[in-house]
């Protein structure tokens, strides 16, 4: 059975990591989800985790049809 290529996209959740000077934490999360001007993006990524199969994207990858710039002289695609 000839087999097929595919593109697999897995969903992933990352921690992206910002600094604000605020009065309490609930303040805090408001400047930063205003992206106020006193929020600075400290450009840190974490990984947190996958997320489940059934939220994954897959395509199948046709075969690659040869062009006739892929051939050699005198030979057919």
């Amino acid at each position: 059975m000839k087999k097929h290529h595919y593109l697999v996209g897995i969903r992933e959740v990352h921690v992206r990591f910002y600094t604000v000077d605020a009065e309490n934490e609930d303040q805090a999360k408001e400047l930063v989800d205003q992206r106020a001007p006193s929020v600075v993006d400290d450009e840190l990524l974490e990984y947190s985790h996958e997320l489940a199969q059934d939220t994954w994207s897959v395509e199948e990858i046709p075969d690659k049809q040869p062009s006739p710039n892929d051939c050699q002289e005198g030979q057919q695609p």
